[in-house]
């Protein structure tokens, strides 16, 4: 009887046996980032380059602008015509990196800036590189046009054999000759014929200079004109084709 009861006492004593160790959670698969420093970084993505803002309408582009010799001096002389031109024709130089002087005397004959100081005075305040004379306009009806060869002649060569342009002014009626004459004795400077450049220009209340949108339509035509009219190869910064080197 006692040693059933031991052996019943000592059962009940001995220690249950330890529970298994918990199963280990399943841990997501270890991305390239995580594995430690030595990873690459995935690669960036590149962006798109943001376009280059146009430039605003009417402005010389930069390529044009380069081209042109930064810095030279441009005169322009002459009547109404050549202030209604002068005007919008000098913002496009300047905004091109050049300098621009306008000198104009309403009204004005081509014999006035032959004979008188202004066209004198004028180049030697500015020294130009280029002279534009815009003449003409105010002489489309005298009856004997070939009296002004000798002071179309004159006043070219006062010039000093400078590079030289003579832009005749967009004619609103027929001439009588004139335009004719300064074609042909206006050598050695280029005559560019507004007429041509710039058909059915828009005029102003009077029907003879150009309105707003005329001016800023002939000034445009006439810097191209000019651009296209350079020699980059002459030894000069306005050496012109066709024209004094």
């Amino acid at each position: 009887m006692l040693s059933v009861a031991a052996a019943t006492l000592l059962c009940g004593c001995a220690s249950s046996p330890p529970p298994p160790p918990p199963t280990p959670e399943p841990q997501p698969p270890t991305s390239d980032a995580q594995q430690g420093s030595d990873a690459p970084p995935p690669p960036a993505v590149a962006s798109a380059a943001a376009p280059e803002p146009a430039a605003p309408a009417g402005a010389p582009s930069n390529d044009t602008a380069a081209a042109l010799p930064q810095g030279s001096r441009i005169l322009q002389v002459g009547d109404s015509f050549a202030d209604a031109l002068g005007v919008e024709l000098g913002k496009l130089l300047r905004a091109a990196g050049l300098r621009t002087s306008l000198e104009t005397k309403t009204p004005s004959y081509i014999g006035d800036w032959a004979f008188g100081p202004q066209l004198k005075k004028a180049i030697s305040d500015y020294n130009p590189d280029l002279v534009l004379i815009t003449l003409g306009a105010n002489e489309i009806e005298i009856p004997a046009p070939e009296q002004r060869v000798g002071p179309v002649q004159r006043l070219v060569k006062s010039l000093g054999g400078r590079p030289c342009v003579w832009i005749l002014p967009p004619l609103w009626k027929q001439d009588t000759g004139v335009m004719q004459v300064i074609k042909d004795n206006a050598k050695p400077c280029q005559v560019l014929d507004s007429s041509t450049l710039v058909p059915d220009l828009p005029r102003g209340r009077d029907h003879i200079h150009p309105s707003t949108e005329g001016r800023v339509r002939w000034a445009t035509a006439v810097f191209d004109w000019l651009q296209q009219a350079r020699e980059p190869a002459g030894p000069r910064p306005w050496s012109l084709r066709g024209g004094p080197l």
